[in-house]
């Protein structure tokens, strides 16, 4: 038996309160391990040596590598050391914080024994009660709606229609904050509890991800008064709303920078930007930046004032407009000393503001109750990408969502941000190449699992587009596909969602179970299971079932799903 059989590290995804009095433990073992029985023992960090008691482990996750067994304790106060008993084949393994033994010397604990304190509250990674498990709607501003004509707009160069999204200078089609407000009772119809909006800054971009002004907002949006409507408007119909932030660099038009540029190391600001030499040069790009791209000079997040400026922005949002929380672009870019400064002073006021990352991968160095809430699950959109399209089958991805499950701690899934197309990549009704059904079905899985779904607007209606900027097309609000029998079961999606409890709330188990795929989610003496058959055979299915698609004479049919 070796060390590198098991996972396991004292405060981290593998330990961590559920509240208070109440922590989980979780060990992960190699599959090829035969095992037994797994149990932990634990007992008060002053008596150790003669206090301990057992408790087992059950199997809960299998990511196909490894085989993480669970247990809760439940002890006041909650200050622990503690080892594991692993049975393998009939022989007794100790498991502790410096390796694998076959006996164990109580007496020694305080230099081997794993050692646990979850008392202090502000540590705990909890979900914000106000956001579990809400229905989140991404708008793109300039694409989504518009009270007036665009036609009657001076600076719009394309029809609403046009998929001719390419040029410079940049394309607008006129989308504004007033026409949202417009569709407020739509999106309330549908079932929407959140808005993320794309930035809406003054910019010289459609896509205003380079900003002039953080304490602004763009004209051809309506202005400061078409936002304050906005949210005033959202709150009374019980929708949250998310800004997008752009910390990690602004435009080089920004009065910052051109300060900079003119005054060289005499600027108040040199020291905000990232500057090689006296002062930049736009054309010799001897500054750091976005993504190579000369016009977002990149700000130095480690730079005290840069912080400041941060956070007075932000707040000032807050104080002014009510918004309720900050989706952050390009959240690696900044620094973690500057999330955990921004994270205090919101908490301070208001603990339910949501903090939601760009991050596109592993993001557990940035998710912390002294940092960010949650971030884009684009691992998720992976995972279900994979399945739908055949690429996995039903085990294969039950292992893939099992491998998300533990990837943080329970309070970070549940503020996940989990979606399906975004600003960034092609809709999800082109990877599914216009297959509705695919579409439909991953859906309905991240209706299922834990976290916010996110709507990117006009996947509703299964809009089509590739990459950006095609995937930002105007809203089709003339589509046929509004009176259509998929668009109604995207519709049932939402509503049995927002009416279960129990999927926005319950403990999540994933698995395989003949061929199909299923998310099943706990809370008490609830339970609904959401089972997914992407085969290409019908597959019997009995029992009850409350919401289902392609589902006949007790048999699921191929891309059909069913909740029971």
């Amino acid at each position: 038996m070796k060390a590198s059989h098991f996972r396991h590290q004292s405060d981290s995804r593998y330990c961590f309160a559920l509240g208070e009095g109440k922590l989980l433990l979780r060990l992960g073992i190699e599959k090829d391990v035969p095992i037994d029985t797994v149990a932990v023992v634990y007992g008060p960090p002053q008596y150790f040596e003669r206090v301990h008691t057992s408790k087992l482990l059950h199997p809960r996750y299998d990511d196909g590598d490894f085989i993480y067994y669970e247990t809760i304790l439940e002890e006041r106060p909650a200050r622990y050391y503690y080892i594991f008993e692993v049975w393998s084949d009939k022989r007794r393994y100790i498991v502790t914080e410096t390796g694998i033994t076959e006996s164990y010397d109580f007496s020694l604990g305080f230099l081997s024994a794993f050692q646990m304190i979850a008392e202090n509250r502000a540590d705990f990674v909890l979900p914000k009660p106000s956001w579990q498990g809400r229905v989140l709607y991404q708008i793109f501003p300039e694409r989504f709606a518009s009270r007036d004509d665009p036609k009657t707009k001076d600076y719009v160069n394309r029809s609403w229609d046009s998929l001719d999204l390419k040029g410079n200078p940049p394309i607008f089609l006129g989308g504004d904050l007033w026409g949202v407000i417009d569709k407020l009772d739509y999106l309330a119809e549908l079932g929407v509890t959140g808005i993320y909006l794309n930035p809406i800054h003054p910019s010289p971009s459609n896509h205003k991800y380079d900003v002039l002004d953080y304490f602004d907002v763009d004209p051809t949006f309506g202005g400061k008064e078409a936002f304050k409507e906005l949210v005033k408007k959202a709150h009374e119909k019980g929708i949250k709303i998310i800004m997008d932030m752009v910390f990690n660099h602004t435009a080089s038009s920004h009065p910052f920078f051109q300060d900079v540029i003119k005054k060289g190391r005499a600027s108040l600001y040199h020291e905000y930007y990232m500057i090689h030499g006296e002062r930049p040069h736009i054309a010799l790009k001897d500054y750091e930046t976005f993504a190579n791209v000369r016009g977002m000079p990149k700000l130095d997040t480690s730079n005290l004032l840069v912080q400041h400026y941060i956070i007075s922005v932000c707040t000032y949002w807050v104080k002014e407009f009510g918004v309720d929380g900050f989706r952050l672009d390009v959240c690696e870019g900044v620094s973690h000393e500057c999330w955990m400064k921004l994270k205090m002073a919101l908490r301070d006021m208001d603990p339910e503001l949501l903090l939601i990352g760009e991050v596109w991968l592993n993001s557990e160095s940035y998710l912390g109750a002294d940092q960010i809430d949650g971030v884009m699950n684009y691992p998720l959109l992976g995972a279900l990408s994979s399945y739908v399209l055949h690429i996995r089958n039903a085990k294969q991805t039950a292992e893939a969502l099992a491998a998300l499950i533990v990837r943080y701690k329970e309070g970070h899934n549940e503020m996940m941000l989990n979606l399906l197309s975004s600003h960034d990549i092609q809709r999800f009704t082109r990877t599914c190449n216009q297959d509705r059904a695919k579409v439909l079905s991953a859906y309905a899985a991240i209706m299922a699992f834990p976290g916010m779904p996110c709507i990117y607007y006009g996947d509703e209606i299964f809009m089509d587009g590739g990459n950006d900027p095609d995937c930002r097309r105007g809203m089709m609000w003339d589509s046929p596909v509004f009176a259509s029998e998929d668009h109604a079961m995207f519709k049932q999606l939402i509503a049995f969602h927002n009416e279960n409890d129990v999927l926005r709330q319950g403990e999540v188990d994933v698995g395989e179970e003949n061929g199909l795929l299923y998310i099943q989610r706990t809370l008490g003496h609830k339970k609904v299971t959401l089972y997914l058959n992407q085969t290409d055979q019908p597959l019997p299915f009995e029992g009850r079932v409350k919401l289902a698609y392609r589902y006949q004479n007790e048999t699921l049919l191929p891309g059909g799903f069913l909740f029971q």
